[in-house]
Formats: structure tokens, sequence, C-alpha cells
């Protein structure tokens, strides 16, 4: 039986009840737990359907259509428009697809820390990522970002953050189990922050009320740039091309680096207790990446091919390099800002020439 009006159910229960008795006096009690089971379910299946038909059409709800985990978008989104970061790509994309393709039976949380230089791509993947399991994007009340300098601003007040933070993961995972959880600037974050969500991230993360294991975490750090970079160096100086690169290659590095350099993750049991899945490098870009940025960023305001002599113009006002000459030290940072400062200089200089 299926009802769609819930406000029939009392009603229904007692006509089933009168029903039963009535054709089977003798089993009357018998078969009332198995009717109360059969309207329990008819109930449960008419919320359901006008949940689905009549609240989750105004409002953002936990399910498959707000939730799409389009892993597929995710992948070309990343081909097309990150560049230099093979390692990342591959790891994001299958980690998250994984964790997607198993969630009715994920044993713990996703965690993921990715570590790099400023301007090599952390955030830029971390909103794509955003942009292709939830249909709001960076507007779902599913996806809760932190960053470090002002949602965590003082050691002093670690305490008082450590039980405000369970409490909001808590809060936001009784709303949706699939929530995604981002921590930017990691390294600004106050020692010790982490060490009270362990349990939570760690296997078997769950209780009758709250399931943690479908949700994603993933924290965003500068830490183990340079490090990062010594690697790299020390790899393309034993004849490895950059493409050739592995995870494994970094890793370790990764992990040891976070561990002990001063930051959200110094000593933290996070790195102890080993509930970060992936520890994701993103290598130093050099001169070819960053053109690569420049051009994607000028392709947003015209359709003609950038000249040479912008593009060699914008290298040189905001691009810097590592003492080798090879990595750039701000990666791709600067781009956006400086692209439109010299569009909009053409611009004006095209309507000059149109008074004179």
């Amino acid at each position: 039986m299926k009802l769609v009006n819930l406000y029939h159910t009392p009603a229904v229960l007692l006509w089933l009840l009168t029903l039963n008795a009535g054709v089977q006096p003798g089993l009357a009690w018998f078969d009332v737990g198995k009717v109360i089971d059969n309207v329990s379910g008819a109930v449960k299946t008419s919320y359901q359907y006008a949940k689905k038909n009549g609240y989750c059409k105004l409002t953002e709800c936990c399910d498959e259509v707000h939730i799409h985990s389009d892993v597929t978008e995710l992948r070309r989104a990343l081909e097309k428009s990150l560049y230099g970061q093979h390692i990342a790509e591959q790891v994001v994309v299958n980690a998250i697809g994984g964790h997607f393709k198993n969630i009715e039976n994920s044993e713990k949380p996703l965690v993921m820390s990715l570590h790099g230089l400023p301007g090599t791509g952390k955030n830029f993947i971390a909103e794509h990522i955003i942009r292709a399991l939830y249909k709001h994007g960076a507007n779902s009340k599913f996806v809760h970002k932190y960053l470090g300098r002002i949602h965590f601003p003082l050691q002093s007040e670690v305490e008082t953050y450590k039980i405000n933070l369970v409490s909001d993961i808590k809060t936001a995972i009784a709303r949706c189990p699939k929530s995604l959880f981002i921590f930017d600037e990691v390294e600004k974050m106050p020692v010790g922050l982490f060490d009270s969500i362990v349990t939570l991230l760690d296997h078997h993360a769950y209780t009758k009320q709250l399931d943690f294991r479908q949700s994603i975490f993933i924290f965003l750090s500068n830490v183990a740039g340079p490090e990062i970079a010594d690697r790299l160096k020390s790899l393309v100086d034993r004849g490895v091309w950059r493409e050739e690169t592995k995870l494994h290659d970094f890793e370790s590095t990764l992990e040891i680096a976070s561990y002990n350099l001063i930051g959200g993750l110094y000593k933290s049991e996070l790195i102890e207790s080993h509930v970060i899945d992936h520890f994701v490098p993103f290598l130093p870009l050099e001169l070819r990446h960053v053109e690569s940025c420049i051009r994607t960023e000028y392709a947003k305001f015209s359709k003609a091919k950038m000249s040479d002599e912008m593009l060699s113009t914008i290298v040189k006002e905001g691009i810097t390099f590592d003492e080798t000459g090879l990595y750039s030290n701000n990666g791709c940072k600067r781009v956006t800002k400086k692209v439109e400062a010299l569009y909009y200089r053409g611009l004006r200089k095209q309507q000059q020439k149109q008074e004179l």
C-alpha cells in the first residue's frame, strides 16, 4: 500500500486493525505487528515521495539530486585547466571516485592533505571538487570551509576551538553524512587543533545517531612546499622526467615535513594515527605552466590569441623564480589580476585611439 496523504495514516491504521480482527478474531493480536510494519513502510514511502517531490524541490537536500558526485566532470575540468600537476590530478580523481563508488560500504571518511607552494593549484582543485560534487557548489550548505587566520587565529584559544570544531562537524554530519570539510591555511592554524577530531576520521567512525564514514575532509597547506621542490629537482637531476614522477616519490617527504614543521599538523595525532589517506604533492610550476595559466585567464576576456609581447610583460611583472631559475616562487598566484589589469590597459588604449 502506498499512502501519499500523511494525515490519513491514523485512520488507515485503525481500519486495518479492525479488518484484521474481524476476519481472523483468533489471530487479531498475533498479526498486529505485521500490520503496523506494513503501514509504517507505506508511511515511510509516502514521506520520501512527498519530500522528494515537494520540500526538496524548494531547498537543498542530502540526496543524489543535490549531491551528484560527478567525478567525470571533475576529471575533465582538471585535465583542461590544471597545469603541471599530474600526480595531484590522478590521486584526487581516483580517491574521490573510489570513495563515492563504495560510499554505501565506506569504512571511514576520505581524508586528503594537499601540500605545495602558493599558486600551485591547491585551492583551484578544491573549488573544482566542490563544483563537481554539489549542485549548489560553494553555496551548498553541505560544504564547510575553514580559513586558518579567520576561524582559528589564536593558539591560546585552541581548547575552545577544539570543542567548537567537533560540535560543528557533528552538526553538519547530522544534517548530511556526505558533507565536505575543507581546511585552508593549515600552516596558520594552532598546533593541536586537529587532535580533537581524530576519532571522527578513523575507521568505523559512526554511532547510532551519526555516521562520519561517507564524508570528505581536505586539508590545504603550504607546508613542505620547499621540500617538494628539492625532491623534484633531485629526481630531475637523476634523469627522471617531471611527468614520470609518482606519488610514492613524495608522500613520505610530505608526511615527515608536516609532522615536524610548525603548523596545524605539527606533531598531530592525525599523522600519528594514520587517518590521512593521501598526502598529495603539488609540484612547483615551471615557466611553461605559468604561461598556460596566463593564456587561460586571458581567454576569459578575449577570443583573440594573446600576443607574445603581452605574455612576456605579465611574466616579467608578476612571476619570480627560485635560485635555480627553473621553478616559479608564486606559481599562478598573481596571474589573474595581472591579466585583468593588462587587458583593461589595452581597452583604454583602443578607446584613446578612437577619440583622436
